[in-house]
């Protein structure tokens, strides 16, 4: 349900009008979100991005087709595709970015399996099959994934830290 929301939340984003149709949204969700989580939540919607607030952290939503400025240096920039939007989140003392990729070239997921290879990255597991593939590695206190879908050449880059 929650996930459902959030959802929602960017569509509003997406398609509403700025101005006072965008705080009736903001207003709506909120109430929305409350309800369904049971804590106090702040949505601020900016044009096409959306941030989210608890108590917990801050959940950024980006429609936007470049590659996160603050991404965590140690992960190599995913250049086999178009960026589509991008989503960050700060809880808990977790850092995560999910970066949402389309137009994925051929070859990419062997591409991007080496880039993070030659990154340094280790406990590294990969599976493709003719419909796709996800790759998981780690390096110090991050892990990296890369789901991909050569059906509709889409792909998800996600990094995030691991707590200690």
């Amino acid at each position: 349900m929650v996930a459902a929301l959030l959802l929602s939340v960017f569509v509003v984003a997406c398609c509403g009008k700025k101005g006072s149709d965008e705080k009736l949204a903001e207003g709506m969700m909120e109430g929305a979100l409350e309800r369904a989580t049971g804590e106090k939540t702040d949505i601020d919607v900016n044009g096409e991005n959306v941030t989210i607030t608890t108590a917990d952290g801050t959940t950024e939503m980006s429609n936007t087709n470049e590659w996160p400025a603050d991404m965590f240096p140690e992960v190599p920039r995913f250049t086999y595709g178009v960026v589509e939007n991008v989503t960050k989140a700060d809880e808990g003392g977790m850092k995560k970015f999910n970066v949402f990729l389309k137009e994925v070239e051929d070859g990419a997921f062997e591409k991007y399996d080496a880039d993070i290879r030659a990154a340094g990255w280790g406990s590294q597991s990969t599976t493709q099959t003719d419909e796709g593939g996800m790759i998981s590695a780690e390096k110090g206190n991050m892990a990296l994934q890369l789901m991909y879908d050569s059906r509709d050449r889409t792909a998800i880059v996600i990094a995030y830290t691991v707590p200690e």
